[in-house]
């Protein structure tokens, strides 16, 4: 009798089980997390790390039977900064485990070797069966990609993949998946795609369900939204609260990075460096300095070329060129442009050509047109008009095709004069040319509005006007019109 009565609590406890058989794997499932061994233990320390309950975590590691080595690898993965408090001995991975993806993430946030990441993630998505027990393998090689700077070849990987895990896997894997590629979407500038995945990630599951991965989703959608001009969207997305443990995982780079950005788009400079300074402290106190993580120094030079602090800029894209690796093509050349922006004129076409190349293979449209856009107004102000134009027409229409029309309308370049060029600061009207002023002087749209006794709003729709009038993208190009 007592076993009958146990068995239909049990049959009460798992209702969700078809049979007397699945109740057994279940119960024998539960009995596994609670030892401390097997896949089960796994997700145990897995749903720890996520809800950013690091002792927890740490201390089911040191307390597990010694037979998952996974423990180590995950906690590498997610908590970089918890490497020397880990056990010095812990199994090895298993091939059996399911989890080749995640220490081929670990190895490579420990060895930055690229090349081998790229190589042996790829061999994982190839052989890995879909699962529910690889989908963490397939999640972190494909993360591998994504820092890796090959958002090429995770965008390659993603699409199938997630299309069956709408058959194979738990909301909280599908989330996860839509999650990854809308941060490869953002990396190959396709802004609409990566505004739909990263509101599909997010339908998935509830904001709290997330945990610390919450801030990965929450940063495609705040540089989705930005890019596509709708940082009132932004703002709304940045309101949601995060983990404070969020900051201690990679996620929180990312999630630096993109309120960084919102930031440098509304305005605000000296915030926004403060970003991409705490991005790059954290990755640095990891060993994790990569540019593929975030690339935190081509923030900081973007908001130094606001602040009118040119040689601080050039100090960061020259530090970037000259990392170990140098980085991806995409990186590259993202920082040869911005390093154009620091030099004379004369030597700008130059450096900017190199930069188209390099955004060119990388297959980034969005920074192409932005590499477009400097060559053309470079071209304009030395005299070249057909380079002029030939280059503007190209940058729009990349930029449209982003879905990035507002960026399309301020990079409309006026066409050059046959002769000497007039002072073009006389096509502004008396209110542009005193906000013009300002902020070629490094004011921030704010400051200028406090100044001015106008909005911020039209702060922006000046400077944007002023834009283009002048030929220019960018503040620190003002000077050189305003003289």
């Amino acid at each position: 009798m007592r076993a009958e009565s146990s068995l239909e609590l049990l049959r009460r406890l798992f209702a969700d089980a078809s049979s007397d058989e699945q109740i057994s794997a279940k119960v024998a499932n539960l009995v596994d997390e609670w030892l401390g061994r097997g896949p089960a233990a796994t997700g145990s320390v897995r749903r720890l790390l996520l809800a950013g309950r690091t002792g927890e975590a740490l201390r089911a590691i040191r307390e597990s039977d010694g037979t998952v080595g996974a423990f180590r690898e995950l906690a590498r993965c997610w908590y970089p900064g918890l490497r020397g408090e880990l056990p010095v001995e812990a199994g090895p991975i298993e091939v059996t485990t399911g989890l080749e993806g995640v220490r081929v993430l670990a190895a490579f946030l420990a060895d930055h070797d690229a090349d081998a990441a790229v190589c042996r993630a790829e061999t994982v998505l190839r052989l890995c069966p879909m699962g529910e027990p690889a989908l963490e393998s397939l999640i972190a090689a494909l993360a591998t990609l994504v820092y890796a700077d090959r958002a090429d070849l995770a965008g390659r990987w993603c699409a199938p993949l997630l299309e069956q895990t709408t058959t194979h896997c738990d909301p909280h894997w599908q989330g996860m998946f839509a999650a990854i590629r809308a941060e490869t979407a953002i990396r190959q500038g396709r802004l609409r795609d990566a505004e739909r995945c990263a509101r599909d990630a997010l339908a998935h599951l509830p904001m709290a369900a997330w945990g610390v991965a919450l801030g990965l989703p929450l940063a495609s959608m705040v540089t989705a939204k930005t890019l596509l001009g709708k940082p009132e969207d932004a703002v709304r997305y940045l309101a949601v609260p995060v983990p404070e443990a969020m900051f201690q995982t990679p996620v929180g780079p990312h999630y630096l990075a993109a309120r960084g950005g919102y930031r440098l788009s509304t305005g605000a400079p000296e915030e926004a460096l403060a970003d991409f300074l705490a991005c790059g402290d954290l990755m640095k106190s990891w060993d994790a300095d990569l540019a593929g993580l975030a690339a935190w120094r081509l923030g900081a030079a973007r908001a130094c070329l606001d602040l009118g602090r040119t040689a601080d800029a050039r100090a960061f894209t020259d530090e970037q060129l000259a990392a170990p690796g140098a980085g991806s093509a995409r990186v590259r050349g993202i920082a040869t442009r911005l390093r154009a922006a620091t030099l004379p004129l004369e030597q700008r076409p130059a450096e900017l050509e190199q930069a188209v190349e390099l955004l060119q293979s990388a297959q980034d449209r969005l920074e192409l047109a932005y590499a477009l856009a400097d060559a053309g107004s470079a071209y304009a102000r030395l005299g070249d008009g057909h380079r002029a134009r030939s280059a503007g027409r190209r940058s729009r229409h990349l930029a449209r095709s982003s879905g990035a029309e507002p960026a399309a309308d301020t990079l409309a370049l006026r066409p050059p004069p046959a002769a000497p060029a007039p002072d073009l600061g006389e096509d502004l009207s008396e209110a542009e040319r005193r906000v013009a002023t300002l902020a070629a002087q490094g004011h921030t749209n704010r400051q200028i509005s406090g100044k001015l006794y106008v909005t911020v709003s039209t702060v922006e729709q000046h400077l944007t006007r002023i834009y283009r009038k002048l030929g220019v993208t960018r503040r620190a190009d003002l000077p050189v019109f305003l003289d």
